[in-house]
């Protein structure tokens, strides 16, 4: 008797907890004003056309309407981009409520940062590791000890240099590393090899460093 009470009791908790949670999970895509729960449209409520309140966590990909993928259409990033900031951007609530305003400049925010990541192929290949569960982390165990080395030798090779003959021959070679590299990246992601893809990241962030400070030495040496 006891133990079926219990039991009662343990389903009508767990009952009233999947009603819970389905209440909070449907309030929070409810519109701020008129609580119409139809998100069809991501930015604007189709019931009554205010702007939307920002998801804590939205998809750069589905909110720039791109496909999810490494190998990306730039022209249609940039196109979708200056589209949904000429809807959204915040001088076009300039006449609207604080709240709108507030709304507008978070909307403005997120999708300038959805764009400056899926825009360069190192933050974008970090973020759909991301969405993967794969992260990056900052000591770089994961790559081979002659690889480092290389760098080593690669950024001593700069320092030593002393003219300019001599940075634009290592800028040369760098730039053909990273071609080689960025080729490979899209290889990896292509071929779902999400370790592969890290390890390019990795590499690419390396050599980057070492083609920027080739540059500032190289304008050092010009302004001379």
């Amino acid at each position: 008797m006891l133990r079926t009470h219990l039991k009662r009791g343990t389903e009508k908790w767990l009952h009233l907890t999947n009603l819970r949670c389905r209440s909070q999970s449907a309030a929070g895509k409810q519109c701020w004003k008129c609580s119409s729960s139809d998100i069809n449209n991501t930015f604007f409520c189709a019931s009554c056309g205010v702007l939307r309140e920002s998801a804590e966590k939205e998809d750069y990909f589905e909110l720039l309407k791109l496909k999810k993928d490494f190998n990306i259409d730039t022209l249609k990033l940039v196109q979708n981009y200056r589209h949904i900031q000429s809807m959204i951007h915040p001088d076009k609530f300039a006449q609207k409520s604080e709240h709108e305003k507030a709304i507008a400049l978070e909307w403005s925010s997120l999708v300038n940062k959805a764009y400056k990541t899926l825009s360069k192929s190192i933050e974008r290949g970090k973020y759909l590791l991301t969405l993967n569960g794969v992260t990056i982390s900052e000591d770089n165990t994961s790559l081979d000890k002659e690889f480092l080395l290389a760098m080593m030798d690669l950024n001593e090779s700069v320092e030593d240099a002393e003219t300019a003959d001599e940075l634009k021959n290592i800028a040369s070679n760098v730039s053909v590393n990273i071609e080689h590299l960025n080729l490979k990246l899209v290889q990896h992601f292509k071929a779902n090899d999400l370790d592969g893809a890290k390890e390019a990241i990795i590499r690419l962030k390396y050599m980057n460093n070492i083609e920027r400070t080739v540059k500032e030495k190289l304008l050092h040496l010009n302004l001379k």
